[in-house]
Formats: C-alpha cells, sequence, structure tokens
C-alpha cells in the first residue's frame, strides 16, 4: 500500500466517521493541518481524532496505542500517512 492509498483511505474514514462531504475530503491533502486551534487548520478536536484512531485501525489494521504521544502524527494528513505507513511496514 502507498502514500496515495493510504491518503485515500484517511479520506473515506473522515467522510464516514467525521461526516465530511465528499467535496471537502477531495480538497484534503498531505499539507492539511488536522488540529483545531492551529492556523489552516480544518479543526478536528480529541473527539475527532478518537474517531480517526478508530477509523485508521478498522481500514488498516494499525492499532493506535495511547500510551505512545499520537499528536506529532495527527499534525497533517502527511504526518498521518507516514505514521500509517510506518506501523504497515511499508517504505
Amino acid at each position: 500500500m502507498d502514500a496515495a492509498e493510504i491518503l485515500e483511505g484517511l479520506k473515506v474514514i473522515m467522510m464516514e466517521r467525521l461526516k465530511f462531504d465528499a467535496q471537502r475530503a477531495a480538497g484534503l491533502g498531505p499539507d492539511t493541518v488536522l488540529p483545531k486551534g492551529v492556523d489552516q487548520s480544518i479543526g478536528l478536536d480529541s473527539l475527532d481524532f478518537i474517531e480517526l484512531s478508530l477509523g485508521i485501525e478498522d481500514c488498516f489494521g494499525v492499532v493506535m496505542d495511547e500510551r505512545e504521544d499520537l499528536a506529532p502524527h495527527f499534525q497533517t494528513l502527511g504526518t498521518l500517512v507516514d505514521y500509517v505507513k510506518s506501523r504497515l511496514g511499508v517504505a
């Protein structure tokens, strides 16, 4: 699975779990900033991140360890793609 496939999977998760419409999801890319309160962000909050984590587990089989500091991985869609890739063992 390559980065583009993971990105598309994340967009599907955002449509299904976060109720993004298809047009909004289509405009998202690797540089899309996720957390609420950051300039140019799409404004995801802690509950959104929980839903996103559950969707990642369902879609990719990647279990997010809450004991780990996951904040750096949830900065942008690109950092999240990189995290999923690393957990899947994809170069």
